[in-house]
């Protein structure tokens, strides 16, 4: 177990972490498709939308793309994904409508209480690849409150990219053993781990089937500091 003594500072991803993304595309999806009388595979859909986005952010980390942010990458590989899913037809007003469904994610419902007892002791902060704009609009959405929000669109570097970690620090000044990354990512929580950040895995059911490597909780208790059932035991492990 981690020594909280030392903690200042707690990270949080939010993409499936703290946001419901595949229930927020699922819905809307769902409702366009009713409308349009279209068979479409709306989970699938979801899970589309969401994995390509990763595939283009790996291309903007590498160079391969100009540097952009969540809003422009989700807008760009939308159209791949209706080109997929050919039973549904949008306009490009339509398709940019659908893109703001990213700015309007509900909170997982254990989310927002668990944060808010946890900035009574920690410096409780956003660190996302996605954009600032999703990040504030979601969390107001949803009444969560953060000491301050970093989206690595103004960090030169994207998570999983060591450097975003270390720059979030730098801005915190904290060092590494002074944070804790949390999130239901082993990606990200490993990454974080690599350059000495502490780690809390909090199970999100359901994230697995977007990226097939994040990790059971079974699996979890041995490969991070702390591992989490749900919101409510990481603010009990987190508060001990």
């Amino acid at each position: 177990m981690t020594d909280l003594t030392k903690i200042k500072a707690l990270t949080f991803d939010v993409g499936g972490t703290v946001f419901d993304w595949r229930g927020g595309i699922e819905k809307e999806v769902s409702r366009l498709a009713a409308e349009q009388g279209a068979d479409v595979d709306v989970s699938q859909f979801a899970t589309d939308w969401r994995r390509w986005m990763f595939v283009n952010l790996a291309r903007v980390r590498t160079g391969e793309l100009s540097w952009r942010n969540a809003d422009r990458i989700h807008r760009n590989v939308l159209d791949d994904v209706l080109d997929k899913h050919t039973g549904l037809t949008l306009s490009a007003s339509e398709r940019d409508e659908l893109n703001e469904v990213w700015h309007n994610l509900s909170a997982w419902h254990d989310a927002a209480e668990a944060i808010n007892r946890l900035r009574s002791r920690y410096t409780t902060i956003v660190l996302t690849v996605l954009s600032y704009a999703i990040a504030v609009d979601c969390s107001k959405r949803n009444g969560i409150i953060w000491d301050g929000i970093l989206s690595c669109e103004f960090l030169g570097h994207y998570k999983t990219d060591p450097e975003a970690y270390q720059t979030a620090l730098e801005l915190l000044r904290v060092e590494p053993s002074e944070a804790i990354m949390v999130a239901a990512h082993e990606r990200d929580l490993l990454a974080a781990q690599a350059i000495g950040i502490r780690t809390a895995y909090v199970h999100r059911e359901g994230e697995s089937d977007a990226f097939p490597g994040t990790s059971t909780l079974a699996a979890a208790t041995t490969q991070f500091d702390i591992s989490a059932k749900d919101f409510p035991d990481l603010a009990d492990k987190l508060l001990a």
